[in-house]
């Protein structure tokens, strides 16, 4: 039977498999510590951003494709070897269905899912399990989810009562840049990696912040979340609130 200490750590996918879609090339990480997780699923052949200043610069064409990307985070419930992610936040709004998978170790440092509610599996390496922390902050009217683990991190910003994304989407692909749109844009996923203080994004569903600090912690201890808007205005957000802690270390 899985446990929760078979699932903690930094996971990457290595593969997707379904009846009309294998994927080896999106570039997945899970991370999980106590009950708390964070997700981000950045495809491969992304849009050129070079030379644009925000992603309002970009063609629709270009956000079309960078809206292929994923993220998620909150809280996950096991029982027996059926492992459900619910979804606190997720970065194309309310989900349509349940995440829930059938997990099967192999080793300790690898594990099989296989889909409840889609015919799906995805094979996932583990990376590191260790030192971990996991904090669920407010960002403002936001929730926020930090999940780190060693050196790295998975970092994610949103509203828990978002629409679904796909009426956005649909307008978008009709011409029409909503407010909607702005605001899930304006909501980050990033993967990166601590460089003392400074988290800096190595991937990021804005891919115009990689390379550049998207949190920083304070001397006295406070993060702040370095927030760029669809119009490309920076502002600093102090994560406040915390309202869940979880940390594993060793």
């Amino acid at each position: 039977m899985i446990t929760s200490g078979d699932i903690q750590g930094h996971w990457h996918r290595a593969w997707l498999k379904s009846p009309s879609f294998n994927d080896c090339e999106t570039n997945v990480h899970w991370m999980q510590c106590g009950s708390l997780y964070a997700d981000i699923r950045i495809p491969p052949n992304r849009p050129d951003v070079r030379g644009a200043s925000a992603l309002a610069d970009l063609p629709d064409a270009a956000l079309m494709a960078l809206l292929r990307a994923e993220g998620f985070a909150g809280v996950v419930a096991l029982r027996d070897d059926v492992c459900t992610w619910h979804r606190e936040i997720n970065w194309h709004g309310r989900p349509e269905a349940e995440d829930s998978g059938l997990l099967e170790l192999n080793g300790s440092d690898q594990m099989m899912e296989t889909g409840v509610y889609g015919d799906y599996a995805e094979l996932w390496n583990r990376r590191a399990d260790h030192p971990a922390s996991a904090m669920h902050l407010m960002a403002g009217s936001a929730h926020a989810f930090i999940v780190s683990i060693g050196q790295r991190f998975v970092f994610g910003v949103g509203q828990p009562d978002a629409e679904n994304s796909r009426n956005t989407i649909a307008a978008l692909e009709a011409g029409q840049r909503t407010w909607a749109l702005q605001e899930q844009l304006r909501h980050v996923f990033a993967f990166g990696r601590w460089d003392g203080a400074c988290g800096l994004a190595e991937l990021c569903t804005n891919p115009l912040l990689e390379g550049q600090p998207v949190l920083s912690c304070t001397g006295d201890g406070a993060l702040i979340w370095h927030a760029v808007d669809f119009l490309g205005q920076s502002r600093e957000v102090p994560l406040t609130q915390p309202a869940q802690v979880r940390i594993d270390a060793a």
